[in-house]
């Protein structure tokens, strides 16, 4: 059985992979140049940092976690800025319809944008998008 953790990158994935406008999502990094134009834009979804804490103690010790996800977003064309704010703006309004991701948490949202510049030059953008995802388990089921 999945954890609660993979859970709810899996239900993350699932909604993006849903958008239409995203043309492609893994969660292994890939090298841009090697990926044809069709394949953008290109959302690669990773687990961060993640905080815990005990929430309940006894014969079963119940732990609250923050847990951070990185949705790393490459564009490609010559309107770079405007299609990076075309793509934050649809994974934020998926991702806002059910920030329980399916059941598997109490709350999540996106708290930052960064936009990244480093070692790239035209035709590519990108995009950081950070998303906090708050969630309940019990100790020995993460």
């Amino acid at each position: 059985m999945a954890s609660k953790r993979e859970l709810i990158v899996q239900n993350i994935v699932t909604q993006i992979q849903s958008i239409s406008s995203i043309k492609m999502v893994t969660r292994e990094p890939k090298d841009i140049l090697e990926l044809s134009v069709a394949s953008f834009p290109h959302v690669l979804v990773e687990t961060a940092n993640e905080t815990r804490d005990n929430s309940s103690f006894g014969t079963e010790v119940r732990k609250e976690s923050e847990l951070e996800i990185l949705l790393n977003i490459v564009v490609h064309g010559n309107n770079r800025d405007q299609q990076r704010n075309n793509a934050i703006e649809a994974i934020e309004q998926k991702l806002d319809i059910d920030v329980t991701r399916g059941g598997h948490a109490f709350d999540s949202m996106l708290t930052e944008v960064t936009i990244r510049e480093l070692n790239e030059a035209a035709p590519y953008g990108q995009a950081v998008m950070l998303l906090t995802i708050k969630y309940f388990y019990t100790k020995g089921t993460p």
